[in-house]
């Protein structure tokens, strides 16, 4: 696998995830990205556009992770439960930690000044990895959505754990990892893959057309709010590069195809900042004569996307058969 495809990340905790399998096996993680480009998104009361929301869950992942991969995860972090008591927790799996066992916690990523918050958000929930090191005072974070790691001031760590107006975590025990079964990568495409609907864009569409007409309570002033998240949300649609990378090595088909596909992916990125900045500008000069310019341009990333999933079902389809094909061969 080129490196430079696999260090592509677009969601915290799958990235955790697949940074275990890379770290403890040489199996392509590749096929757990599949579907993260609708991921789960929230609309809050408020009209604000949410990567995280406490009606989001990853119940899917953890299911699709043991499927695939044969590695169970475990939810440590109890929602019942008060904050300070899911800290002792916290701190008892990183003090008794194994060697095979990885422990991811939810900081807020705003309470790290040290770290670079690349997206401006306050708070800014973010999945990571922590363990013990040799100094006491000081705690190993490793970080593979920001691909990111080192050493932090324990108390600093802790304060973002405690602080987190959210709160999630996890550990994984690894015993070893099993090769997923291209009938399991298979239905794994089948159950993730939206042909026809790209939601994030709709709804997005949906909600600026609202705001600037003032529609069901909505104001054009609450858009610079609505939007802020954007950027966390588009760099999902990264993950059609997994996608396309992990067919390309079956199909075999020429870099030049592969590198037009990415280039469409990254115009859709690139469409998702740049209709950011648009309803920004519209709210802050109160100009409504932007509308129609930023639904034009969000009805052209609409039609971008379906033909990216068109031909990445084209792809997963041929990928298929070949495999296929190549199992009827081995018998």
């Amino acid at each position: 696998m080129d490196e430079n495809m696999t260090s592509i990340k677009v969601h915290c905790l799958v990235s955790c995830f697949c940074e275990i399998i890379k770290r403890r096996s040489d199996i392509d993680f590749r096929p757990f990205y599949f579907g993260l480009w609708d991921g789960d998104f929230d609309i809050t009361e408020g009209g604000i556009i949410s990567y995280h929301s406490e009606n989001i869950n990853h119940d899917n992942y953890l299911l699709w992770f043991e499927k695939l991969y044969g590695i169970k995860v475990n939810e440590w972090y109890d929602h019942a439960k008060d904050k300070s008591s899911n800290v002792e927790t916290f701190l008892e799996l990183v003090e008794n930690k194994p060697e095979n066992r990885f422990v991811i916690v939810m900081v807020d990523m705003s309470l790290l000044p040290e770290r670079e918050n690349k997206f401006h958000q306050k708070p800014f929930p973010h999945y990571l990895m922590i363990s013990k090191t040799e100094i006491e005072e000081e705690w190993f974070m490793l970080d593979p959505d920001f691909r990111w790691e080192g050493n932090m001031e324990r108390e600093k760590v802790l304060h973002s754990v405690q602080d987190n107006p959210f709160g999630g975590g996890y550990y994984i025990d690894i015993e070893g990892v099993q090769e997923p079964t291209k009938e399991m990568v298979a239905s794994y495409f089948a159950e993730t893959f939206k042909k026809y609907d790209n939601e994030l864009t709709m709804e997005l569409k949906n909600l600026i057309v609202k705001m600037a007409n003032e529609e069901d309570g909505y104001s054009l002033s609450g858009l610079v709010a609505a939007v802020k998240q954007i950027p966390v949300l588009a760099i999902r649609k990264y993950s059609y590069e997994h996608a396309f990378a992990y067919f390309r090595e079956t199909l075999q088909y020429s870099e030049q195809e592969f590198d037009y596909w990415c280039d469409r992916v990254e115009d859709i990125v690139q469409g998702f900042t740049n209709v950011q900045y648009r309803a920004i500008k519209m709210a802050m000069t109160n100009n409504k004569d932007m509308l129609l310019s930023i639904v034009e341009k969000l009805d052209e990333m609409n039609t971008m996307e379906l033909q990216i999933k068109g031909e990445l079902e084209r792809q997963f389809l041929l990928w298929k058969d070949m495999k296929t094909s190549q199992s009827v061969i081995t018998l």
